[in-house]
């Protein structure tokens, strides 16, 4: 139940910040609009109207839409398909523009607030009746060594104990800027969700200033942009598989949380999660700019031809158009979903 919730809240926000998005820039440029929807129909209630726009609750609670006068007729006065080559185009790149704010925003709360360090190892759980709980070792505390051995990884630490069972072990650790030394004898056996020693293994946090975490952010949308514009000729290269290249639907998505919020350490999960949505986003602003009508690039690609042609592509033809690309999306979308069915993404 709790990751049916998590889907929901994160799948709505990504939503309605989009739809948030082409609605501040409609009002902004002057555009009239009709609606802003919380939540899909049906309509539970209009919350209230304001500068002729009705704010509306519905029942599905998935994000929101913007409905502005004359989306797609050119004859209705301050409506969208009346406005400005300029307005139209801003009001329809504001949707993706906002998801990359909000996954930039994402990236940097992650690194700001939830980054590991992975240069150190912390104690992130001692279970009782252990060795290590008898040995007197505590959460939070920082492991340097272990018998002479610079604890640098998990790996190093796992082998460590692994290598010496029924044998002693010295425990270096950094305990509230002190350093102190425990002994204690890994168990050569142990329960099946304990170990030989008794505890789990973290990272502290990283301890980013903004200006550091702002730069990891940009550089981690910068790759995440580069990886996906390159991912089609790496496929055609051979050089990237089709796990890789797959398009997850909602069920993907749902799967992807919820492993985010399972992982073994606690500490981590914000960081995942975070990181998650920001991947998320970016990718639905980018999937949004896609030259297919009845997307925001499809209609993009007709105010650019206008623009190119000198002449307004004819109404009813580009209205044709965005219905047979919904047609078309719709399509695409229940064969994501069935496979995320059929073959469930593949997660550490």
């Amino acid at each position: 139940m709790t990751d049916l919730v998590l889907f929901i809240v994160v799948l709505g926000t990504l939503l309605l910040v989009h739809e948030l998005g082409h609605f501040l820039a409609a009002r902004l440029r002057g555009v009239k609009v009709d609606e802003f929807g919380i939540g899909f129909p049906p309509r539970i209630l209009t919350l209230f109207e304001a500068g002729g726009t009705k704010y509306t609750l519905n029942w599905i609670p998935l994000g929101g839409f913007v409905r502005p006068a004359g989306e797609d007729d050119p004859d209705v006065p301050g409506g969208l398909a009346a406005s400005s080559k300029t307005t139209r185009a801003l009001v329809l790149t504001a949707g993706p523009a906002a998801n990359v704010i909000l996954a930039f925003f994402a990236f940097l709360f992650a690194f700001r607030f939830a980054a590991p360090n992975l240069d150190q190892v912390i104690i992130a759980e001692v279970e009782p009746n252990t060795p290590a709980y008898e040995a007197g070792i505590l959460e939070g505390d920082l492991v340097m060594e272990v018998s002479g051995i610079a604890a640098e990884n998990f790996r190093v630490i796992q082998e460590r104990i692994a290598d010496s069972l029924g044998e002693e072990l010295v425990f270096s650790l950094e305990r509230d800027g002190h350093m102190i030394e425990v002994s204690l004898i890994p168990r050569i056996k142990w329960p099946e969700d304990q170990g030989p020693v008794g505890v789990t293994l973290g990272y502290p946090p990283a301890d980013l200033t903004w200006g550091e975490s702002a730069r990891i952010s940009l550089d981690s949308m910068q790759s995440q942009v580069v990886g996906l514009l390159q991912l089609p000729g790496r496929l055609i290269a051979g050089e990237a598989s089709e796990e890789e290249a797959r398009i997850s639907g909602l069920k993907g998505i749902h799967d992807m949380l919820a492993w985010a919020s399972s992982v073994d350490r606690s500490s981590d999960r914000p960081f995942i999660t975070l990181n998650i949505v920001g991947v998320i986003s970016l990718g639905l602003a980018l999937a949004n700019l896609l030259p297919i009508p009845a997307l925001d690039g499809g209609r993009l690609m007709f105010v650019f031809i206008e623009a190119f042609i000198g002449r307004r592509i004819s109404p009813q033809f580009e209205g044709l158009a965005h219905a047979i690309g919904f047609a078309f999306l719709l399509i695409l979308m229940v064969y994501f979903n069935l496979q995320d069915f059929i073959n469930p993404i593949t997660l550490p």
